[in-house]
């Protein structure tokens, strides 16, 4: 299975849980898509499963029916891979992203392979095409034989010269098929050429491309810097039980729904890693209250975020300083 298929696999069980009334869950399908991947794409996971949390995925499949926005979403889940893995891996997510959303798959070389009816269907007009250039050759067989039996000697001297011309013209026509025959095989040679038993040697103008290496306190880095600004992004909406998937239950008391009513906004940035004990990744951040009457205050603020959950939950929260008191209008 290849990276387009493992996409469209994942979009038949969202359309199959949405006809079975079974809600979305990011959890759910982040177990699933350890199931689905091969040997070939298990450096794909850590990927697939940050795609299954962002906020444009799980709004997508939200929808009644789900995955209905195809250009502009394949846009974001793009943009929201390219900020966090590599050039090669989002090359590589383009493809489950198009199966994901039902998209027709990219043209390459290797699409080729995945389909090779579609040489035939060319092969097929060829032939045809073939036919058609012999069909005026075979009316010639037939010469007209005279009425009169008197005149059989030019009769037979006629026939001899009508099959020499055949002859010639079946002869010329056979030529001009395999000189146009001869021409098209170079353009058809490089599609061809990639669909034997096995596979063509790596030159030195085209070297193989070498799997990216993902490293993985980067990884748990900025697993943990997306789960404290998804919390104060439904913080901010106002969306109280999706925030509670972000922290554990230990951390509930700093994160009460009631204490943020208070506040018009209320935003995190600057989010720097500050210490790391195994999974568990400590980030120091800002974070700016916004008072109804526009007035603000910032200060500093730690998280410890276990990078080992999924996702990744926040267990502890402590304030930390005043970075800008609020100011008296």
């Amino acid at each position: 299975m290849n990276d387009y298929q493992l996409g469209m696999k994942l979009r038949r069980q969202i359309l199959a849980d949405f006809e079975r009334g079974i809600s979305s869950d990011s959890r759910r399908y982040q177990a699933l898509l350890s199931d689905f991947c091969g040997d070939s794409q298990t450096l794909l996971l850590p990927a697939l499963k940050h795609l299954v949390q962002t906020a444009a995925f799980q709004a997508a499949v939200a929808e009644r029916p789900p995955l209905q926005s195809e250009t502009q979403l394949q846009l974001r889940l793009q943009q929201d891979l390219e900020a966090l893995f590599a050039p090669a891996l989002c090359l590589r997510m383009a493809d489950v992203v198009r199966g994901l959303l039902g998209l027709q798959a990219a043209a390459s070389a290797a699409h080729v392979d995945n389909y090779p009816h579609l040489d035939n269907h060319e092969d097929q007009d060829e032939d045809d095409d073939e036919e058609e250039e012999y069909e005026p050759a075979l009316e010639l067989t037939s010469p007209p034989v005279p009425s009169r039996s008197g005149g059989r000697g030019v009769v037979a001297l006629l026939s001899f010269i009508a099959g020499v011309l055949v002859v010639g013209v079946v002869g010329a026509l056979t030529w001009l098929v395999l000189l146009n025959r001869g021409e098209l095989a170079p353009e058809r040679s490089t599609p061809t050429a990639v669909t034997g038993s096995e596979p063509a040697a790596p030159s030195k103008e085209n070297p193989p491309i070498e799997p990216p290496v993902v490293d993985p306190d980067l990884l748990s880095r900025e697993q943990a810097i997306d789960t404290v600004r998804r919390l104060y992004d439904d913080i901010a909406l106002g969306n109280t039980a999706a925030a509670q998937q972000w922290f554990s239950p230990q951390a509930a008391d700093q994160f009460n729904p009631a204490f943020f009513r208070q506040f018009q906004r209320v935003a995190v940035d600057n989010l720097q890693e500050v210490s790391r004990q195994g999974s568990l990744v400590t980030l120091q951040g800002v974070v700016t209250f916004v008072y109804p009457d526009g007035t603000s205050q910032s200060e500093s603020r730690n998280f410890t975020v276990d990078t080992a959950s999924a996702p990744a939950l926040i267990t502890a929260s402590s304030f930390g300083q005043v970075l800008s008191p609020r100011s008296q209008r």
